[in-house]
């Protein structure tokens, strides 16, 4: 009787430090807390071709350890039917947090369409929306932005999306379309790569 009155005791009176433990092992794992020093730039790595189809680089980063920076090494990792959008370092409340990287469905990455015939339309396109985008999946693919389509005799938006630079170049990228004033109305002129 005595024996389970002891370990009940001991229980409650542990269940405190296990809570506090268990708390703090959390938010140094999860980087909730932003961390004051900002992190060295990243390491170049080399690798060679991916393993097979569907393998995406999943690019090595800074963590944060016992105080510390610690370079965690890249590796080729496989989802069919997505790419891999990188993580980084971005500064919030004061420090640094981690972002963490996502797979972004390949379908997302589309060309861009065929808006077919320029048209003319006599009112002029409403302001840009504001459209929030995560990291690049890779070093070779840019934000091509959304933009205000002439639609069925009104205005529709059609949202941004990332797309691969087709012969990619140091110094390549996307230059925006934009739609242009021609004499009494505005026609679209489709952005191009660079």
């Amino acid at each position: 009787m005595k024996l389970n009155h002891l370990l009940l005791a001991g229980l409650i009176c542990g269940a405190p430090l296990a809570t506090f433990a268990e708390i703090n092992i959390g938010v140094g794992l999860n980087f909730s807390a932003p961390i004051s020093e900002a992190p060295p730039p990243p390491l170049a790595e080399t690798y060679g071709p991916p393993p097979g189809p569907d393998f995406a680089w999943v690019g090595g980063h800074w963590f944060w350890h016992h105080h510390h920076w610690v370079w965690g090494a890249g590796h080729w990792a496989r989802r069919p039917g997505f790419v891999w959008s990188s993580g980084h370092w971005a500064q919030s409340g004061g420090g640094w947090v981690w972002v963490e990287g996502q797979w972004v469905p390949a379908a997302a990455l589309a060309p861009a369409p065929d808006y077919g015939p320029e048209v003319i339309v006599q009112s002029a396109p409403p302001p840009p929306q504001v459209e929030y985008y995560g990291p690049a999946p890779g070093p070779d693919y840019f934000w091509i932005g959304g933009r205000w389509a002439w639609n069925g005799g009104r205005w529709a938006w059609v949202g941004g999306r990332w797309a691969r630079h087709p012969h990619w170049h140091p110094g390549g990228g996307w230059v925006a379309g934009h739609w242009d004033r021609r004499g009494g109305g505005y026609a679209w002129v489709e952005g191009r790569w660079r």
